[in-house]
Formats: structure tokens, sequence, C-alpha cells
């Protein structure tokens, strides 16, 4: 589990109650990438790649808002990714991305990777990474500081049209509530599984689907309390059950 076909039953439940978190089928000649960037929200929906990994960065433990102004804020300190390779200390990018939380560390992790870029490249862009396999670019996006599984992950959906089936919170919840994977399962395991078993042209509108779902249901939210609950005060009729 999940079968082909259970995926298939989520997706079109799911959009049912979530419309805004799928691509509607009228919409034609819309090329994989592209539609990764329709669907993406803070996590990936950058021009470039180093922007999508470093938009992706800030959007860890915080809300998309709170991320968005925060890679906003980050832009507008430093305009080029030359200028924050070139600072000898992390304080002003921590300064600009201070709303996202975790803010020193983020920092501390975008710093060095933009320095390791520049050293080893001579300029501070991961666009040598478009032509790459998904294996290859997961092997050299893990080698830097702040770049897990989850992260690349997305990256790889939303930044590059892949087949990938990033696993955050919701996703991980809702999986194992459903059995899909034991509970004993790590996230990162999660994640192994379940993006070899999702069929890959329902990856994008289930990830997208799952993370809405379990902001909004109070069954598959964490403890119970979306983080969106419906304004009228009513419970999601929930496919899922």
């Amino acid at each position: 589990r999940p079968t082909p076909e259970e995926c298939e039953f989520a997706v079109r439940e799911l959009s049912k109650l979530h419309p805004d978190d799928i691509i509607s089928a009228d919409v034609v000649d819309v090329k994989k990438e592209e539609k990764g960037k329709l669907q993406a929200s803070s996590c990936g929906l950058q021009p470039t790649i180093l922007d999508g990994v470093v938009s992706t960065i800030l959007s860890q433990n915080t809300t998309s808002a709170n991320s968005t102004r925060a890679f906003s804020n980050l832009k507008k300190a430093c305009p080029d990714w030359n200028i924050v390779a070139s600072l000898e200390t992390p304080i002003k990018i921590e300064t600009a991305i201070h709303c996202g939380g975790l803010a020193k560390k983020k920092a501390e992790n975008i710093l060095s990777m933009c320095q390791i870029l520049k050293q080893e490249r001579g300029e501070v862009s991961f666009e040598y990474l478009r032509t790459k396999s998904n294996d290859e670019i997961k092997k050299d996006l893990l080698r830097f500081k702040g770049l897990g599984p989850k992260t690349i992950s997305c990256v790889l959906l939303f930044t590059l049209g892949r087949n990938e089936f990033p696993v955050d919170t919701h996703v991980y919840r809702i999986s194992i509530q459903n059995k899909w994977i034991p509970s004993n399962y790590s996230r990162d395991k999660g994640y192994e599984y379940l993006n070899e078993i999702i069929p890959n042209h329902l990856k994008l509108d289930l990830h997208c689907l799952m993370v809405q779902h379990g902001r909004e249901c109070h069954r598959c939210a964490a403890r119970g309390k979306p983080q969106f609950p419906p304004k009228d005060g009513s419970k999601l009729n929930c496919p899922l059950i």
C-alpha cells in the first residue's frame, strides 16, 4: 500500500475538498516543470535552482507566509547571491530572515552553501544540476548543511518539475493514519518507500492535496487541531477515513 487505485481515489476525493490545490482538467499543453511551478507555494517556486533551494530552506519549521516574507527580505538585503558569498559573517542574512524562525542556523547554512559554490565553481549557482538525474542531484545537494531528503525532494518536484513525492509532516502523519507506511517508519524511510510506490503522474497533485488536507481536516491534523479549519466552524467530511 498504497495501491495505484488508492492513490487515484485520494487525489479524486481530496480535489473535491481542496480544488485550489490541483491543476484543473481543462489545463492543456502545460509542461511538467510548469505544472510544478503552478502548484508550488513558497516551496521552490523560483526562477533558479539556488533561489528554489534557499526558499525551501527558509520554509523549514515555519508558515508559508513567514518563509515568503523572509525570502523577500533576503533578496532585498542581498539582490545577488555573490553578495551573500562575499559576507564575512551571516549576521546580515540572519537579520533579513529573522521573521521566518531559526534564523541563526538557516543563515549559517545559506552563507556556507553560497561560499562553497563560489569556491568550487567560481559562481554562486546550482544551474549545473539542471541536466543531472534525480539521484545525482540528491547526492550533490545532501553534502550541504540544512539540506535533507524532504527539502531536496521539494526542490526536485517544484523547482525542477521532476517525479518526486516529498514527505513533510502532514504527508507523513496522514500516511501513517491510513496505514500506507508502518508507524515505526521515520519520515526519511517513509519518503523512500512512498517515492517508489506512488505513481509518477499522481505525485505532484497527491503531495499538494495531502499537505493542504493536513492543515484543514480535524481528523488528519496534528492533535486534531487544524491550522486552517473551515471558517464556518464545521468539520470536513474526510474521505480518507
